[in-house]
C-alpha cells in the first residue's frame, strides 16, 4: 500500500499544473477558425514602434489568435518576438501562430500588381491599392486631401511594392496621366480651363456609359445641356456627392455601383447636378483615353436624355423628356 505524503501530493498537483498548462498553451497555438479552406482574409497591420504585446493584443481584438499570453510566450521562445516587421499583412484566423510569427517576422516586401479600372474615384483607388497592401487604408486620401488629383490617378495596371510610399505611388500614377492622357487634352483644348472642362466631362461619360460611341453621345448632350442653361441631372454626380458627404462607400469590385434615394437628389453640394447648374468644380473619377478622346469628340444628336438599362447596360437615348419618361418605365421601373 503507497502512503500519499504531502511532498508526493504538492508533486502531484505540480505535475498536473504543468500538464494542464502545457494543455492550455498547445491548444492556443492551433487557428482560431478551424477552417481547411482558409477562412476569410482581413488586412492587418501592424504599426512602427509595436511590440510583441501590443501586436498579441491586436491580433486578438481582431479575433486572428486564441490567446495574447500564448502569442507573448511562443514569440519569445521563438526567438521572433523582437523581429515583427512594421507593415499591411494579410492574415487568416485559420492560421496557427507559427504561421502568423513567421508572416510578421518575414516582413511584407514585395511586388505587388493592381489595376486601376477607368472611372475609379480616389476612394476607389485608395480601396484598391490598400487591399493590395500597396498603402495604408486612407492613405491616399489623405496624401491628396490638399490637392485635388480626381481625374489625374490614370486608369491602368501597375506594378507597386508592399507597403510603398504613397507620394512616389502618386507620381507614377500621374506620370502616367502626363503620358497618356495629357498629350490628348493639349491637343484638343486651347486653354488650360478648357482641358480641365473636357477632363471633367470625360470623367462623367466614363462612369456613365461604357461604350464609346454612346460616351460621344453623351458628350453631345452634356454640351447641349450646358448651352441651353439646363441642369446636368446626371445621376454620376449625386453618387460622388453622396460620397463625399460620406453617406456611402464604394468597392474595387464594383467602383461604379451607387444606388440613389430620393433624398439623395437634394444633397447640397456642388457636384449635385440636379441642384447645381453647370459642370461639378471638379472630376468625379479618373477617366481613361476613350472617354477623354469622347469628350474632345462630341457627337451632336436630336438627344437630350439618356438612361442605362440595368439588364443589357444599353445606353438609351431619348428625344423628349415624356419619351425619357416612358423609357424609365420601360427599362427601370419594370425590373
Amino acid at each position: 500500500m503507497v502512503l500519499l505524503t504531502k511532498k508526493n501530493i504538492i508533486g502531484a498537483i505540480i505535475v498536473v499544473a504543468v500538464l494542464a498548462a502545457s494543455g492550455f498553451f498547445f491548444f492556443n497555438l492551433d487557428p482560431v477558425s478551424d477552417n481547411a479552406g482558409g477562412g476569410a482574409q482581413m488586412v492587418f497591420q501592424v504599426n512602427p514602434g509595436d511590440g510583441f504585446r501590443e501586436v498579441a493584443q491586436h491580433l486578438s481584438t481582431e479575433h486572428l489568435i486564441r490567446s495574447p499570453l500564448a502569442f507573448d510566450i511562443f514569440s519569445l521562445v521563438d526567438g521572433r518576438a523582437f523581429e515583427l516587421k512594421p507593415g499591411l499583412y494579410k492574415v487568416s484566423p485559420s492560421m496557427d501562430m507559427e504561421q502568423i510569427v513567421a508572416m510578421l517576422s518575414a516582413g511584407t516586401a514585395g511586388e505587388a500588381t493592381v489595376t486601376i479600372p477607368p472611372g475609379s474615384n480616389i476612394f476607389d483607388v485608395d480601396k484598391i491599392l490598400s487591399v493590395a497592401l500597396v498603402i495604408h487604408p486612407g492613405e491616399l486620401i489623405n496624401f491628396t486631401s490638399t490637392q485635388n488629383l480626381e481625374g489625374r490617378l490614370f486608369p491602368d495596371t501597375y506594378q507597386f511594392y508592399t507597403n510603398d510610399n504613397v507620394a512616389d505611388v502618386v507620381k507614377v500614377m500621374t506620370d502616367n496621366f502626363n503620358i497618356k492622357a495629357e498629350p490628348l487634352l493639349a491637343a484638343g483644348s486651347s486653354s488650360v480651363a478648357e482641358q480641365k472642362e473636357t477632363l471633367i466631362i470625360a470623367s462623367i461619360v466614363q462612369v456613365e456609359v461604357p461604350d464609346q460611341a454612346d460616351q460621344e453621345l453623351v458628350a453631345g448632350i452634356i454640351l447641349k445641356r450646358l448651352a441651353a442653361g439646363m441642369p446636368l441631372d446626371i445621376d454620376a454626380t449625386v453618387c460622388y456627392a453622396k460620397l463625399l458627404a460620406g453617406l456611402t462607400s464604394t468597392t474595387p469590385a464594383a467602383p461604379k455601383a451607387c444606388q440613389l434615394t430620393a433624398l439623395d437628389f437634394k444633397i447640397d453640394s456642388p457636384y449635385n447636378s440636379y441642384l447645381y447648374k453647370g459642370l461639378p468644380p471638379a472630376s468625379i473619377g479618373n477617366p481613361g483615353t476613350s472617354a477623354i478622346t469622347a469628350a474632345l469628340h462630341p457627337q451632336s444628336s436630336p438627344y437630350f436624355y439618356y438612361l442605362s438599362d440595368p439588364v443589357t447596360g444599353k445606353t438609351i437615348f431619348a428625344k423628349t423628356l415624356d419619351e425619357q419618361n416612358q423609357n424609365r418605365v420601360k427599362y427601370i421601373e419594370s425590373n
